[in-house]
């Protein structure tokens, strides 16, 4: 069950950030800093068992994570977005789930002795990079996303330049016990109980060195307007881009830039754009979807109508 409370609770956090060696190449940016640490997790019992309310908006608990985390990197020090991944939204959310319904709240599985890097390559997703958030006790997308970014080694996670892609997780448990079974340093081996918590939450970070993402308005959930910012991952091997809305024309191959204003295929609903990006021989495609509420046709600068294909450079009259 997904929705909003606005119940205020402490909660329990522990996050990973196992990462494995990747070639300086493969990255976007500069040799990445990786997060720090573990942190020993915080448990506190939250105040009230009460079940979040439905959504009073279409987008979902993990959605409004997604958006939360891109501002916060935008926030400190205007950070690529990270690009929304459906197989690590399936590792965090088994995760999760598990976790209510076994009583465990862990990075490592104690029945299963599983790490998120094997929730992961289980999940169909195999990483160069990988890193991992949990949180129990949060009622809300805002008060889990705060409560990770107080905390240093979840903050260096969500800020990292080690990863492009995230997935997220989140689980009621409406009949969650006190004997939920901690491990506070992740050796597999339980040390502690607590609990109830009734909200778990997930993020598995994770960068595959083949992937470049594109990501449409910092991976916002929805837009008002056709007229969107892309970021495209790619810096430092492609050489040229081009780019469409699915099923338009491409545009002729362009230099490659990293930040590109779009306009999109007029009319409501799901909206998606295709990139492709190439080095010599070599092309990488991607493409990313976002709700569209805009309503107006387009005019193009040089005159003609958009006939539903989309483009650059556009004006609205």
């Amino acid at each position: 069950m997904r929705g909003r409370s606005d119940i205020a609770c402490s909660l329990v956090l522990v996050t990973v950030a196992v990462l494995a060696a990747t070639a300086a190449s493969a990255w976007d940016l500069t040799e990445p800093a990786f997060p720090a640490p573990l942190p020993p997790p915080i448990a506190v019992r939250p105040p009230s068992a009460e079940p979040p309310a439905e959504p009073d908006q279409a987008a979902t608990f993990e959605d409004q994570v997604m958006e939360l985390v891109n501002q916060e990197r935008w926030s400190n020090g205007q950070l690529a977005p990270l690009s929304r991944c459906a197989l690590l939204d399936t590792s965090s959310e088994t995760h999760s789930v598990n976790m209510g319904v076994r009583n465990f709240f862990a990075h490592c599985d104690p029945d299963t002795l599983t790490m998120p890097n094997d929730r992961m390559v289980a999940a169909g997703y195999t990483p160069g990079s990988w890193g991992e958030n949990i949180a129990a006790g949060y009622a809300s997308p805002a008060a889990v996303v705060a409560g990770w970014m107080a905390s240093s080694g979840h903050r260096a996670n969500i800020l990292s330049t080690s990863y492009r892609e995230l997935g997220i997780g989140y689980s009621y448990d409406a009949g969650d016990t006190g004997n939920v079974r901690l491990d506070q340093n992740s050796d597999c081996t339980p040390d502690g109980t607590g609990g109830p918590y009734y909200h778990y939450w997930t993020q598995n970070f994770g960068l595959r060195s083949s992937v470049y993402p594109v990501v449409i308005d910092r991976e916002a959930y929805q837009t008002a307007t056709v007229d969107v910012d892309l970021y495209l991952y790619g810096t430092g091997w492609a050489s040229e881009m081009r780019i469409r809305n699915a099923g338009g024309t491409w545009t002729p191959w362009q230099p490659f830039a990293a930040n590109v204003a779009w306009q999109l295929t007029p009319g409501p609903g799901v909206r998606q754009v295709d990139v492709e990006i190439r080095s010599g021989a070599t092309v990488r495609s991607a493409s990313d979807t976002i709700v569209s509420t805009a309503t107006d046709d387009v005019i193009f600068a040089d005159g003609f109508n958009s006939g539903g294909t989309g483009a650059w450079s556009a004006v609205v009259p």
